[in-house]
Parts: structure tokens; sequence; C-alpha cells
């Protein structure tokens, strides 16, 4: 028999209001969540790995499009889950929408993820990791390796001083996947446009402290046709590995 999943009352909010403009034309009559992968959308692929990992309240923002999503999850029920909507009459970036929360609706710290993400974070070690650093907020973050295609050259203006060929750079990107604690995810003014790395970087600047989670496991932004044609590969490897 599996295991029962400890049951987690820390809010998850999971952005789905994005246009999705560099997967039209699959896009044009869909959002971005709801493009099927496999047999369901890949909200629902989200949600469920929260559910597996004892996750149960939920907001969803949405924006283009929300019908679709609103008729399709209902309050949630259906998946044992409690799923409640924000709705972006203009679109706020994912630190605005934060603002749109009823009041009182974060008592714990609250996970914010993109609603364009495949993963198999552990979420309850990354909430762990926050609370152990007691961290205003979390940011998880990958490695990416970028190659540039040809040999790189340093000068000093007139004189060429080295040359690397082909090198490759590391650096840590921001995976979408932030903790917030209750005051950090009510920051933001009502109504107000901000995205989070522009919320965090002015908590950075208030003298709060962001923690950095690096995360080594599956992880896929589906941005772009390419991506999305990944993405059940994805999803397949990512619950072979939880079996």
């Amino acid at each position: 028999f599996l295991k029962k999943p400890v049951k987690r009352d820390n809010p998850v909010f999971i952005m789905a209001g994005g246009f999705g403009t560099r997967l039209r034309p699959l896009t044009d009559n869909c959002p971005k969540p709801m493009l099927p992968v496999g047999d369901k959308p890949l909200l629902e692929h989200i949600i469920e790995r929260f559910t597996k990992q004892g996750f149960w309240n939920f907001f969803i923002s949405t924006h283009y499009l929300p019908a679709k999503i609103e008729d399709y999850f209902g309050d949630g029920s259906d998946l044992g889950v409690e799923i409640k909507y924000v709705h972006e009459t203009t679109p706020l970036g994912t630190g605005g929408a934060l603002s749109l929360l009823p009041k009182g609706a974060v008592q714990l710290p609250l996970i914010l993820m993109n609603g364009d993400v495949i993963t198999d974070l552990d979420f309850s070690a990354l909430l762990e990791h926050h609370s152990l650093r007691k961290a205003d907020a979390t940011m998880c973050l990958r490695e990416q390796e970028t190659t540039i295609a040809y040999g790189v050259v340093s000068t000093d203006k007139e004189y060429v001083t080295g040359m690397v060929e082909k090198p490759t750079y590391r650096h840590l990107i921001n995976t979408g996947i932030y903790v917030l604690s209750p005051d950090c995810a009510q920051a933001s003014r009502r109504e107000e446009k901000i995205d989070m790395p522009k919320l965090l970087e002015t908590r950075i600047g208030d003298g709060c402290k962001v923690a950095a989670y690096e995360f080594y496991g599956r992880w896929l932004d589906i941005g772009q046709i390419a991506d999305y044609s990944k993405a059940e590969a994805m999803l397949r490897e990512t619950d072979h590995g939880r079996q």
C-alpha cells in the first residue's frame, strides 16, 4: 500500500492567467495551462503532483479565457482539493496577482508556482528549507549551462589578450517556484502590476532575507512549441521516478 502523504495546509497559488503567446496557434482558444499533456490538461498534472504530497488548499489566478479553467476544475472537489480563483481584469504580474488573494487567506508560508512548469520537486523539502532559514521568501533555482558556439576573445582594446574556444558558462536561473512568508505574500499593493523578481528585490532592499533553494531534479518550463513537445516525455519520467 502507498503511504498516505502528510496533510499540508500551506496554500498553493498557481499562476494561470498568461496568454501563452509563444505557443500560438495552440493557445488561440485555450489557456496555456489547459493544453493537453497526455490524457489531461497540464494544470491538472500540476495539481495532482501537489496532492500526492499532501497539499489541498489551492488558489488559481486567471486572466486569459478564465471560464475554460473554472468550468473544468470547479471548486476542486472532483480532485479532492479546494480551489478558489482570483481573476486579474488586467495582467498584474506574478507579484501583483497576490494582492487579489482574500484577506486572511495566507496564515502559513505560501507556495507560488507558474502554471506552465513540470517538475518532480519535493515541495515539502522546499518548505522545510524555507522554514529553517527563517526567510521572508525562498526562490527555487537550478543550474543552467550555456555554451557559446564561437571562440570568445578578450582584448585590451588594441591587442588580443586571451581566447577561449566555445566556452560553457553556468548560471543559476529562476524556476518560477517560490515560497513566501505571509508578510511577503501580502506585500504587494492592490492592483499593482509587479513581477515576483521585482517584488523580491524590493523586499531585499528593505532588509528581508530571500533564501536560495538549488534544485537538481526534473524541471521544464513550457514556453515554446519545442518545450510543449517535450512535456509528455517529462511527465512520464517524473511519474516513473515516483514509483
